[in-house]
């Protein structure tokens, strides 16, 4: 009986650490709203589904300020690598903090955050593979942000066979305060596409 609550116990503190984790990334981003394929929900690991070309829709919205689309590919267990266009991401979010390295140089470069450098005991220059392809890590940047670990967007899009798709999207606003009034207007335009506030989100995962 022992063991068996001491498993327990491990499996919930893991979740819960996870679940924190995930929050503070989310929130790391600099979104206000985060949206979601039709049919998915924001726990999900989906694949690339949205049209690419729906951010510049999402750009074009009343209070809207900036747009970012990423994809996300799970790779075993709780991992998952997300693809983004960097400069579409530093836009919304400030950018990452690099601990060693830069951004990337080509479209074989990997970015990590330190938890997932000291796990696999990378540095920059490391050569390490994902998804049976070689990558060269060129940046390791403070945890906290988006993801453990991210590549182009575009390389991942033609890893998938997802050319010009999309899993999910983060918006930022002009002013937080109308973050309730876009996505009502929005969902009344597009009702089948999931659409949580950064603080609905980081709910979920608490």
């Amino acid at each position: 009986i022992g063991v068996e609550v001491t498993m327990m116990l491990t499996l919930v503190g893991l979740s819960e650490g996870m679940l924190e984790d995930a929050a503070r990334r989310a929130r790391g981003v600099g979104a206000d709203i985060v949206v979601r394929a039709p049919g998915t929900s924001v726990i999900s690991l989906s694949s690339a589904s949205m049209p690419q070309k729906i951010l510049d829709f999402f750009a074009r919205q009343p209070h809207v300020a900036l747009a970012a689309g990423t994809v996300v590919y799970p790779i075993g267990g709780i991992n998952t690598v997300t693809g983004i266009d960097l400069n579409e991401f530093n836009k919304i979010s400030g950018g990452f903090k690099y601990s060693s390295g830069g951004p990337f140089q080509r479209a074989d470069d990997v970015i990590v955050d330190q938890y997932y450098a000291a796990q696999n005991k990378l540095h920059v220059g490391s050569t390490v593979k994902l998804m049976n392809h070689e990558w060269r890590v060129c940046g390791i940047v403070e945890p906290g942000k988006l993801a453990r670990i991210v590549i182009p967007r575009a390389k991942l899009q033609d890893l998938q066979g997802a050319t010009g798709k999309l899993s999910q999207i983060f918006l930022k606003l002009d002013n937080p305060a109308h973050t309730e009034q876009v996505i009502a207007a929005l969902k009344k335009q597009l009702p089948d596409y999931p659409m949580y506030s950064i603080e609905e989100l980081v709910s979920l995962y608490s």
